[in-house]
This record gives C-alpha cells, structure tokens and sequence, in this order.
C-alpha cells in the first residue's frame, strides 16, 4: 500500500512548479536593470517552445516542457519497493479548454540491470510487448501496447502513464455529445524530446 512521501518541503516544491508561482525579486537600478528571481526557476534549464512551462524534480532526477495553459494539482506518493519506488502524481486541467486529465510518473531504482529488458524480467515479468522509441535523453525507451512509456536511465527506470478524463456533457459543432477529456497522449508524446533525465 501506497502511503505519502513524509516530504513538505519536495511537496511544496512540486505545488509551486505546476501552478506556475514564480516569486520575483525587485528590480536593479541603472540600464539594464529588469526583475531578478529571488529562487531557483524549476525547470529553467529545459528547452521549451514559447508558451510551454518547465517542470524539473530533482529527487526522481527528470523534467519536461508542458503546455502553459495547463494547471495542476500534484501528489507525491512512495513504496519501499524492491524496487522503491516514487510516484509522482498529476491531476491536469487545461485553463483554456476546461478539459481535465490524469498522469503517473512513477521513477523506480534501476539496480544493477544494464538493459530495460533485465530490469523488466525482473520487476515486470508480464509486462505487454513494446515499441522502441526517442524519449529525451534515456538510454533506452520503450512504448508499451498498453500505452505507457518506459525508460531506462542513468541511475532510474521511469513509467509515464497517461489518462484522460471522462466527463460527459460536451457536445461538438454539430451537437453530437462526446467526453470531455484532455487529449494527454497528443500533448505528451509530442514533447518528448523536451524530457531531460539528469541521474
């Protein structure tokens, strides 16, 4: 069973990063002057196209451009494994749409395995047949039939895991009703050449 990382501070930082906050310090005097982030940007060192945001975490070691209009309401969650295991959780709504999804990314120790298929013939003996695909700077990377994204890093093994939601009562053009669910899988697996995986 699943309980929540004892960890307000990484909490705090994750709560500030999805929603945006940036505190700003005052201004400098004289030409150049222009405002001066008094902490850290999370997720300033990512290439993000304009208007997408950054999201670093430097626990679970990797980051990621998303849309701007999105916003967020994270959790953080732990197992004591083997492997153990950090969860970060996501509840997404894009401001501009409405529209509302759901994204686990779950960061595993890598361990000693030298290959994603070592280390899923060990944690993940069923795991449904994949893909090879690019997925930032992974060593190896892998989508599942199922639909989640797996990747091998330096020190970690990361899962993406993507849902849209299902609310009923949109209706299109033409007044046919249809779910009311942000589109995760067209907006994630074209940013992931903007993941960065930093251990």
């Amino acid at each position: 069973m699943r309980s929540p990382l004892p960890s307000p501070v990484k909490t705090l930082a994750a709560v500030a990063a999805f929603t945006g906050l940036l505190v700003l310090a005052g201004c400098q005097s004289g030409p150049n002057s222009r405002p001066v982030p008094s902490v850290a940007q999370i997720g300033s060192n990512l290439k993000c196209s304009t208007g997408d945001h950054g999201f670093e975490d430097g626990q679970a070691g990797w980051g990621f451009c998303y849309p701007g209009t999105w916003k967020y309401q994270p959790g953080v969650y732990s197992t004591q494994g083997p492997p153990v295991e950090l969860d970060l959780t996501f509840n997404i709504t894009d401001a501009n749409s409405g529209l509302f999804a759901y994204m686990i990314i779950a960061t595993f120790e890598r361990g000693g395995h030298t290959s994603l298929a070592a280390w899923e013939q060990a944690y993940m003996p069923t795991a449904p047949e994949g893909q090879r695909i690019s997925w930032g700077n992974a060593a190896e990377a892998l989508k599942l039939s199922d639909g989640r994204r797996i990747a091998l890093t330096q020190n970690h093994v990361v899962i993406m895991e993507l849902h849209s939601g299902q609310l009923t009562g949109c209706t299109t053009n033409l007044g046919t009703p249809t779910p009311c669910h942000l589109d995760l899988e067209a907006q994630m697996s074209s940013r992931l050449d903007t993941w960065k995986f930093t251990v």
